[in-house]
């Protein structure tokens, strides 16, 4: 490498150092897409996600992954899914309780107004 392009190539070590520590865990993920990259490449999928188009922009980083680490996102993003449908769930079990509490309470108030 030259000292120019030392300088202005990514790596996922200089990611890493320029990084918030809570997001490290992220760049730990998908750096390696990214370093893979071309210049060209990185430049086109910062423009997608400018643009608004983040499922494209997904798509790209994920197809730059190798097969294990894309099986490993895959699972993890399993898991959130899983522990999302398990939340809804929950909160249509809710509503559903909510919904029945308010039809007895308007039944009874129907009966009563009619006398029964």
């Amino acid at each position: 490498m030259t000292d120019e392009t030392s300088k202005t190539a990514l790596t996922l070590e200089g990611m890493l150092d320029k990084t918030p520590d809570i997001l490290k865990p992220i760049v730990t993920k998908y750096g390696p897409s990214l370093v893979a990259m071309t210049v060209q490449e990185f430049n086109d999928w910062l423009e997608m996600l400018i643009m608004g188009k983040d499922d494209e922009a997904w798509k790209v980083l994920l197809k730059k992954m190798s097969n294990a680490d894309l099986l490993q996102a895959w699972k993890d993003k399993e898991k959130e899914w899983q522990a999302a449908n398990v939340k809804n769930v929950a909160r249509v079990d809710v509503q559903k309780q909510a919904t029945l509490a308010v039809l007895k309470v308007l039944l009874t108030a129907a009966f009563a107004m009619v006398g029964l």
